[in-house]
């Protein structure tokens, strides 16, 4: 992308011998956590590097341990510019934890880079800006993180594709709507919240990630499908998807980040299996009104039976 470099940075990249490092600035999108700056050089640096006037203030760059980075690719057939960074997972250096790490806190962060000239903090330019992709850790040791141009937005799919099941979000509510928790340009419009219900874990077999004994007297089957939301414990602000609810146990569709233990309390309702008819179907939560909300097309015939379980699969 073209830059302007500041008169002064140019004079001192011109010399035979320069003192110039790059600088990172990584801005996490998850809630609870703040930005934070990485530096090539062995040592920290205080500098205000806000070349887009947003307003960042002093921020320290830290020198961490094994720092390292690719060759940042770009080009401009509008293909994704992307480099890739490892650094080992830091003990005290930077305010990152490998517990952070692997709950994915840092995943698609927006991130800021610059040259800088360490002997002057002033002279500075921004060389790219964009997203970063699933931050990867490798045996506890090191972590990797893909830095992903901002062409890649324009790579993501922005108007919605036909299926046959229902493409919202079971209890989403349109943009902009105050206090709602899950907003959608394309919104299912049912209130899911008066249906949480508190529960706690009672017992945990050796699966103790995926499934779990609850306090809950519920009929089989009632949270099937359902979502789950810690309250307490190790995975606490986490939700997860509930594939079964037999004689009190609860079975996770996918592993929880972290293993859960006695004690540890939770939220659960029951969820919308995205079809018109069946038990929690669109029906059941919507009546008559049903088609007024079903946010898909469920009389298309199907050319290929592989396409009725897959949103999205007929374009």
């Amino acid at each position: 992308m073209p830059r302007v470099i500041p008169i002064a940075l140019q004079q001192h990249l011109d010399q035979d011998a320069t003192t110039v490092c790059l600088c990172v600035r990584i801005e996490p999108v998850a809630p609870g956590y703040a930005p934070f700056g990485l530096t090539t050089l062995d040592r920290d640096l205080i500098a205000e590097l806000d070349g887009d006037s947003n307003g960042s203030g002093l921020m320290t760059y830290r020198a961490a341990i094994g720092l390292d980075s690719s060759a940042r690719v770009s080009s401009s057939d509008m293909a994704v510019d992307n480099a890739e960074g490892t650094s080992l997972v830091p003990e005290f250096d930077v305010p990152v934890s490998e517990r952070d790490l692997v709950a994915g806190a840092y995943d698609y962060a927006r991130w800021t880079s610059y040259l800088l000239n360490f002997e002057d903090v002033t002279q500075f330019v921004e060389l790219a800006r964009g997203e970063l992709g699933q931050v990867r850790v490798s045996q506890g040791m090191s972590f990797t993180f893909e830095m992903l141009g901002l062409t890649k937005r324009l790579k993501q799919t922005i108007v919605e594709k036909d299926s046959l099941r229902c493409r919202a979000i079971f209890g989403s509510q349109p943009l902009g709507t105050p206090g709602a928790v899950t907003t959608q340009r394309f919104p299912c419009g049912f209130d899911a919240e008066p249906f949480w219900t508190a529960g706690a874990v009672v017992s945990v077999g050796e699966e103790n990630t995926i499934s779990f004994e609850t306090d809950l007297v519920y009929a089989d089957g009632f949270f099937k499908p359902a979502m789950l939301r810690w309250i307490t414990g190790s995975n606490a602000g986490r939700t997860y998807e509930v594939e079964e609810f037999l004689a009190r146990v609860a079975t996770l569709t996918f592993p929880s980040m972290f293993p859960v233990e006695v004690g540890d309390t939770f939220e659960i309702r029951p969820d919308c299996t995205k079809w018109k008819d069946g038990d929690n179907g669109c029906k059941q939560w919507w009546g008559a009104d049903w088609v007024l909300h079903y946010r898909g097309e469920p009389y298309i015939p199907v050319g290929d039976t592989g396409q009725i379980n897959a949103p999205g699969a007929s374009i």
